[in-house]
């Protein structure tokens, strides 16, 4: 580990945002992110992942009408046409490259997304909550893919507080409209040598 752990830094300092300012964001800044999920692992390294970046904005309304965010806020907490994602990076599984598709290769692959956009100022939210036949049709798939989830991403008009929570799960918005989200204390996941609970 070296001195000046930044990964380490941007890891705790993430939190899943889903209102957007309206600034463009690089295609330079989305295809490092995309490279960076190039080289996460892949299980029997299969590598049947590919991206498809959506920054069109008409085509972004289409993708943000399919999907749902923020469940348990849902549908009070949802950004207006001028907070919505800016882009939308689709997580596609290509079936003639695996069958079935492990589902670790897409988590890793994401994080990598998430923490190389989060590194240059870009916060995230990973939508698994899609409504896939309709933008499989609007984005116009080849069945050849799977759609497993995507990424809404964009430069943050929101900051998410990290709450301690041993039981809460969900997360909930204070008085001031701002988003609360709990995490399992380090204690209560932390076994060492024999499982202490």
């Amino acid at each position: 580990m070296g001195k000046n752990n930044n990964l380490y830094r941007l890891i705790t300092k993430r939190r899943t945002v889903r209102f957007f300012k309206q600034n463009k964001v690089s295609v330079d800044i989305i295809k490092k992110a995309i490279n960076a999920a190039r080289l996460a692992p892949s299980a029997a390294n299969m590598q049947f992942l590919e991206y498809l970046v959506i920054s069109d904005k008409k085509l972004c309304e289409k993708v943000f009408a399919n999907i749902r965010l923020a469940g348990y806020l849902y549908p009070k907490h949802q950004p207006l046409d001028n907070q919505r994602p800016v882009n939308y990076i689709i997580i596609l599984a290509n079936k003639e490259k695996s069958k079935k598709g492990d589902l670790r290769d897409v988590g890793a692959a994401a994080e990598n997304i998430i923490l190389t956009l989060l590194g240059e100022g870009i916060a995230s939210c990973w939508v698994a909550s899609v409504k896939r036949p309709q933008v499989r049709k609007i984005l116009k798939v080849p069945a050849k893919y799977r759609i497993d989830s995507l990424i809404a991403l964009g430069y943050p008009m929101e900051s998410p507080v990290l709450e301690e929570s041993f039981k809460e799960v969900k997360y909930w918005l204070d008085k001031k409209g701002r988003l609360h989200v709990p995490k399992r204390p380090l204690k209560y996941i932390y076994h060492h040598n024999k499982i202490k609970f």
